[in-house]
This record gives structure tokens, C-alpha cells and sequence, in this order.
């Protein structure tokens, strides 16, 4: 793999990992506009581009996870909590994972193959339009959202189907679902990406540890050092920045923007894979 397209593909993958924009959908995009087939990008290249937003998120959010494992430990003890918001999140984070996890396990597979440029562009208008009736459902609460230390097995529950849901279709976007999901209940922007950010860092370990167990059982052509490095490097750089620059986004503004971007390349998408007489479904 060339290094120019190694450091390409980590960018949009640290990028698109976060902002709610669906990473899988871009990176499904920029393989077909560099002329590269799905399965060119192997495996181990894909462990190193979820190690680089692992690192990424981690950077990013170390001191709500040094609260968490302090938390986990009081918890273990039986000791009443120090850090109620941090008990809180602790539990719904568990809970929320698993829905993400029964996807992944029972249903990725079946959805992967369904996946065309249609059905990426139907999904980006759906996505879009979810995110435009979240905001303006938020919008009504103003001043009376509920705090990250209410949150409760409902809420849990209801934003984990959001991440499932997301990680099934490409073009819905894990990000911007939970966050969306995360204003349905009540909660803050700011407050529903801090979550969706925690949520997400087990689904994304997870994913990367799938991959090297998928790459143990099909030994496949190594991909250089030096591409697996840029990769690598690319997708923590540009992941832990998107971290950054989402959470402080969010604190004013909404996510019509990016329902915007979604809603005009979804209706190019579908526009164009019609014009060419392409399948919705994938076979």
C-alpha cells in the first residue's frame, strides 16, 4: 500500500470515527475513488487504524476514564460511590455495550453484505433527518436537560441500540446516533457526546480484537511497516483532534451542520448510483 493512501485512510478514519459523519461509509467512499477494492485493505491495516483511534479516545478522554476506573474499583469494594456522575456513567456504559456487541456478533455479517453506494446514501438521509428531529426535540428542553449522573438503565439501553443500529448500516454514523439518542432523553449536546465517547471506546477495542482474531485464523500478505506506522499515527493525530474540537462544538452549537453535509452527499449518492442503474441492495 502506498504511504500517501496508508496516512489518507487513517486521516478519514480518525476523522470520521468521531464526527458524526459515519467513518465506515467515508472509508467504504475514499477505497472506491482511490480505485481500491474493500477487501485490498487487510486486516492487519484495519487493527491499526482501531488501535490509532483507541489511542486517540483514550488521550482525549483520560480523566472521565481515570474517574470511571476509580469508580470500578470503590464499586468492586463495596464502597458507596466518591464520584456519582462518574458511578453512574460506569453502569450505564456496561449496559449500553451490549446491545452494540449482539450486532456485532449476530447481524454484521448479513448487513455487510446488503451494503451498496445506495444504501449508504439512503442511510445518510435518515441519519440526517434523525439528527435535525433530535435537535429541534433538545431544542424545547432548553435549561431543564438532565445531568450525566441521572442517567438510568432506559437511557443506557436506548443509546446502545443507537450505537448497534449504527454500527450496522454504513452512513448512519456511531457518533452521531448515540448523541442524537442521547438528546431524545434529555441530555445536553455536550453531555451526550461526553457519553457517546465513552460508549464507544469498548465497541472499538472490541472491533479491533475481532480483527486480530479474524487475522490469526486467515494469514494474509503483510502490509509494511511503514504503511501499518502512518496509518497508525494518522488516525491517532487526526482522531484525538476530532475528539477535541467535537466536545467544544457542541458546547454552542447543534448538529444541523453535519445533517446538512449528510442529507446533500446522501441525496448525490442515491442520485447518482440510480442514474447508473445500481442495485439498493447489495447481494
Amino acid at each position: 500500500m502506498p504511504l500517501a493512501y496508508a496516512v489518507l485512510l487513517g486521516a478519514v478514519q480518525g476523522a470520521t470515527e468521531f464526527l458524526p459523519v459515519s467513518s465506515t461509509a467515508h472509508l467504504y467512499l475514499v477505497q472506491a475513488l482511490l480505485g481500491m477494492r474493500n477487501d485490498e485493505v487487510t486486516l492487519s491495516f484495519d487493527v491499526v487504524l482501531h488501535l490509532g483511534t483507541v489511542l486517540a479516545l483514550i488521550v482525549a478522554t483520560w480523566r472521565e476514564l481515570a474517574a470511571l476506573a476509580g469508580e470500578l474499583v470503590l464499586w468492586a469494594r463495596g464502597r458507596p460511590a466518591r464520584n456519582p456522575e462518574a458511578r453512574a456513567v460506569l453502569l450505564a456504559v456496561a449496559i449500553g455495550t451490549v446491545p452494540g456487541v449482539l450486532a456485532g456478533l449476530f447481524l454484521l455479517k448479513r448487513f455487510e453484505g446488503l451494503r451498496t453506494v445506495a444504501l449508504i446514501g439512503l442511510s445518510m438521509l435518515v441519519a440526517s433527518v434523525y439528527f435535525v428531529a433530535a435537535e429541534a426535540i433538545g431544542r424545547r428542553r432548553a435549561g431543564r436537560e438532565r445531568r450525566l449522573a441521572d442517567i438510568g438503565v432506559g437511557d443506557a439501553l436506548w443509546i446502545g441500540a443507537a450505537q448497534g443500529a449504527a454500527g450496522l448500516l454504513a452512513g448512519f454514523s456511531r457518533s452521531g446516533f448515540t448523541i442524537s439518542t442521547g438528546r431524545l432523553r434529555g441530555f445536553s449536546r455536550e453531555d451526550s457526546a461526553r457519553f457517546s465517547f465513552l460508549l464507544a471506546l469498548p465497541i472499538i477495542l472490541g472491533a479491533g480484537a475481532k480483527a486480530l482474531l479474524d487475522l490469526r485464523r486467515h494469514p494474509e500478505p503483510p502490509i509494511g511497516w511503514a504503511a501499518l506506522a502512518s496509518g497508525f499515527l494518522a488516525s491517532a493525530f487526526v482522531g484525538y483532534f476530532a475528539v477535541r474540537f467535537l466536545l467544544r462544538y457542541l458546547k454552542l452549537h447543534t448538529l444541523r451542520p453535519f445533517a446538512i453535509y449528510l442529507g446533500l452527499l446522501g441525496g448525490a449518492l442515491l442520485a447518482w448510483s440510480f442514474s447508473k442503474g445500481l442495485p439498493i441492495l447489495g447481494s
